[in-house]
């Protein structure tokens, strides 16, 4: 056994030796109430604490080393391991409480069969409640390792879903700006260069953002700005962007890639198939303990186009947001009063 072995096993050593001197007390109380022996609450409660403390160290310290990993030891050898210490704490512990109290020695004028009687029958109550209480704390501990089990499959399916997400819109997104490359070479030369340039910075800070289990808001902008570029110059006038982040929520750590879905839903089914297209503004705030991120668009609005509160990225975003913050952490998406929507994400700090 390691020293750390160790240490874990007997960290909760002081804690049962408190409810030791707690059920040895309460028998103390019992035996006086019954008037047994001299019916002196002091005696029986040092014959009490020196049989009960005898009985449970020869059980508890034994059981902590032969069995460290265990919260249920093997029943048989338990079994023989308390009935030994019973009749060792019996015989021990009367003849030190006899002698700290000046009393006559345990088998002393046919007392033997009492001497063994009442700490057997306190032993069998005692080692029943402390079995129980060890059985419900292994399913406690089972129940919570199982539900931990749970989360961790649960995260991992989101993030399988969401790069299952990215990987069926990158590819889609990445052949279209090579296309729209492609046909401005001939036409225009450096808003070619440019648009390679802002497709370059979006697949590092993509790629990069994919081998991490943590980004942060400033990364996450960074993002959002080179593929927002790349949309600008293919759209034209047709679209117009705003990125706002406070310097003091750069560093605020978030899933990576989780503001791209809800810009691509914005840009997609919002400002792209309206006429003239439109604006999105980007920002992110504190707000009583969270961070409020908003997309917000000028586009077609939730009425009247496909963009709608169930589509498939927001659902990937909500199962994501779900697996790493649970209930704490919010997806929103409502109806701009002067046209549009706007997406917010509630994250706790």
């Amino acid at each position: 056994m390691t020293r750390e072995e160790f240490r874990a096993a007997f960290a909760t050593l002081p804690q049962y030796g408190l409810y030791s001197f707690v059920f040895n007390t309460g028998i103390a109380v019992i035996l006086a109430a019954s008037h047994f022996g001299s019916g002196m609450f002091f005696a029986n409660f040092v014959y009490s604490q020196c049989i009960g403390f005898s009985a449970w160290l020869l059980i508890d310290v034994p059981r902590r080393l032969l069995w460290p990993r265990e919260q249920r030891p093997p029943v048989v050898p338990m079994i023989a391991l308390t009935s030994m210490a019973v009749v060792c704490a019996a015989l021990g512990g009367t003849w030190l409480a006899a002698t700290w109290l000046g009393h006559p020695g345990p088998f002393s004028e046919g007392r033997g069969f009492t001497v063994l009687l009442i700490p057997a029958v306190a032993g069998l109550f005692a080692v029943t409640y402390f079995y129980q209480r060890g059985r419900a704390l292994h399913m406690e501990v089972e129940a919570a390792r199982e539900k931990s089990r749970a989360d961790t499959i649960e995260r991992q399916v989101a993030e399988t879903k969401l790069r299952l997400l990215q990987t069926q819109i990158e590819p889609h997104f990445l052949f279209n700006t090579l296309a729209n490359v492609h046909a401005l070479i001939p036409l225009d030369a450096a808003r070619a260069q440019q648009m390679l340039g802002h497709l370059d910075g979006f697949l590092r800070t993509a790629l990069a953002a994919a081998r991490k289990e943590h980004n942060t808001l400033a990364d996450e902008f960074a993002l959002l700005r080179n593929y927002l570029e790349i949309l600008a110059i293919r759209m034209g006038p047709r679209l117009a962007f705003t990125l706002s982040l406070p310097r003091e929520l750069s560093d605020l750590k978030l899933p990576p890639m989780l503001l791209q879905p809800l810009a691509e839903n914005a840009v997609k089914h919002g400002l792209e198939p309206k006429i003239e297209g439109g604006r999105l503004e980007v920002s992110a705030h504190r707000n009583q303990g969270f961070v409020c991120i908003q997309i917000s668009d000028t586009g077609l609005g939730l009425g009247t186009s496909s963009m709608n509160d169930s589509s498939l990225g927001l659902a990937h975003v909500r199962e994501r947001l779900a697996a790493v913050y649970g209930p704490a952490a919010s997806l929103s998406l409502e109806s701009n009063s002067h046209g549009g929507a706007t997406a917010t994400l509630r994250i706790p700090e």
